[in-house]
C-alpha cells in the first residue's frame, strides 16, 4: 500500500507540478535590464541633468503615488480605492524637485508615437488635469525634438518662477 501511495504522490506531483519540498521556483524568474530608459528618456535626461542637476533634483519614471495622494477627507474606503487606482502604476517620465527639499515643482512627460492613440490621449488629458488640481506644472517634451532646447526653456521657465 505504501508503494502505491507513493507512486500516486510522484503521478500528482508530474501532472500538477507538486513536490514534497516547497521550493520557491520563482525566485529566479527575474531578469534585471540592461537599461532603465529607452535612448530618447536617456537622451533627455542627460540634457536636465546637464542644464539643472546643480540647482534641482532629476527623477526618472517616479510613480505618481510617490508624489501625489488622494485627499481622503470625506470618501469612503472603495471612493478612495477607486480614486487610488487612477495613479497607483502610473508614472511621470521625469520629476523636478526642489533640492533641498525634494518638492515636486515640474512633471514632464516625453511623448512618442503611442501618445497619438485615443487611450493615451484620454490617459494624458487624465494626468494633465490631475497635475492641475494639485498645481504641479506639466511639460509635454516631443520625442524627436531639440532635447536641449526644450530643457533651455524650462530652465528658464523653474529661474523665472522662483
Amino acid at each position: 500500500m505504501k508503494k502505491f501511495i507513493e507512486f500516486i504522490i510522484k503521478m500528482l506531483e508530474l501532472l500538477f507540478g507538486f513536490t514534497k519540498t516547497k521550493t520557491n521556483t520563482n525566485a529566479m524568474r527575474y531578469l534585471l535590464k540592461e537599461k532603465t530608459m529607452n535612448s530618447s528618456e536617456q537622451a533627455l535626461y542627460i540634457n536636465l541633468q546637464k542644464m539643472l542637476g546643480d540647482k534641482y533634483i532629476v527623477l526618472s519614471k517616479v510613480r505618481l503615488e510617490d508624489f501625489i495622494e488622494v485627499d481622503t477627507r470625506g470618501l469612503s474606503r472603495n471612493e478612495w480605492w477607486g480614486l487610488r487606482g487612477k495613479i497607483k502604476s502610473r508614472h511621470v517620465d521625469f520629476l523636478i524637485c526642489d533640492l533641498n527639499t525634494t518638492k515636486p515643482i515640474l512633471a514632464i512627460e516625453l511623448d512618442g508615437n503611442s501618445h497619438q492613440t485615443h487611450k493615451r490621449i484620454e490617459r494624458d488629458n487624465f494626468i494633465d488635469e490631475l497635475y492641475s488640481s494639485v498645481q504641479l506644472r506639466i511639460e509635454h517634451i516631443r520625442v524627436g525634438s531639440d532635447f536641449k532646447q526644450k530643457v533651455e526653456k524650462i530652465s528658464t521657465l523653474l529661474t523665472d518662477n522662483k
